[in-house]
């Protein structure tokens, strides 16, 4: 199996520097592919990225102008399916990796349907679990896997980049009765709280299920803990007594409505049901 490591990358210097340094503790990081795909960020240049990864035959990708997150996603796709890699694994910039990140996917991949993430955010709808695996209702794109057969045939359905493309692809694999199975506790812990993407107290990410492994991790898990605590205290007096937040509702994801119209949940839970051997969390 052909690991390839994309790491969609625009400006947040530290976390890419704490993303960098981390894959590079992981054991057989040399059998995979790093490719970096910079979308013109404005705080470092190319140069700058050659340096920062300068280990196992990386390769630099700079985008021509800037796609944005999603654009960036989708090109993604569209490079790696022009290689001849098997499995393209999203690694956010923002991402700290346990030093056994990748020998888990080396490992767990053939177990799974050609879709298998590393990051158990309480973000995503746990729908069953059977120990191991946590069975969910997306997944978005931080830390996942994905064959290149089901991207192939996603890409094709894709006239361009859209929106929530990430939410576009779980939908897919879930239509195509493809189990989204993401790893009980993580080998990737989300560390940057601001995107393109996340850009609000609603956005926050943060999981409880990675056991850093590691000096560095813990190091980085101990630095950006207090953060984490402020930011959960502030969700919650915002819940607790902002008029706009009783009045229309607090939602942990801004794209949840996205589904709920889509797809029950009750009818998810039998259709799990219904093709696999799990159980109901």
């Amino acid at each position: 199996m052909k690991l390839m490591i994309a790491i969609p990358v625009y400006n947040r210097k530290k976390y890419l520097e704490i993303t960098a340094k981390s894959l590079y503790e992981c054991s057989n990081i040399d059998k995979s592919v790093i490719r970096v795909f910079n979308d013109c960020s404005t705080e470092f240049d190319d140069n700058y990225l050659k340096q920062l990864f300068n280990k196992s035959n990386a390769h630099i990708i700079s985008r021509e102008k800037n796609l944005k997150a999603d654009g960036n996603a989708y090109q993604i796709m569209l490079d790696f399916l022009n290689t001849d890699n098997d499995v393209l694994f999203i690694c956010d910039s923002d991402l700290l990796l346990r030093p056994d990140a990748v020998d888990y996917i080396l490992n767990n991949f053939a177990r799974t349907d050609g879709f298998l993430g590393l990051y158990n955010s309480e973000l995503h709808r746990d729908i069953y679990f059977d120990g191991e695996f946590v069975y969910k209702e997306d997944a978005g794109f931080a830390g996942i896997c994905i064959s290149k057969n089901l991207l192939q045939k996603f890409v094709s359905k894709q006239e361009e980049s859209s929106g929530s493309m990430d939410f576009k692809l779980s939908d897919f694999l879930i239509d195509s009765g493809v189990r989204l199975m993401v790893a009980k506790n993580c080998y990737v812990q989300h560390i940057g709280f601001c995107g393109q993407n996340c850009n609000s107290l609603s956005s926050i990410e943060f999981s409880a299920n990675f056991m850093p492994l590691s000096d560095f991790n813990r190091e980085i898990i101990d630095e950006i803990l207090p953060t984490v605590l402020k930011i959960q205290a502030n969700m919650i007096r915002h819940l607790l007594f902002e008029d706009k937040y009783r009045k229309h509702g607090f939602s942990l994801h801004q794209t949840c409505n996205y589904f709920k119209k889509k797809r029950k949940i009750k009818t998810l839970k039998k259709y799990y049901a219904r093709k696999y051997a799990v159980k109901i969390v």
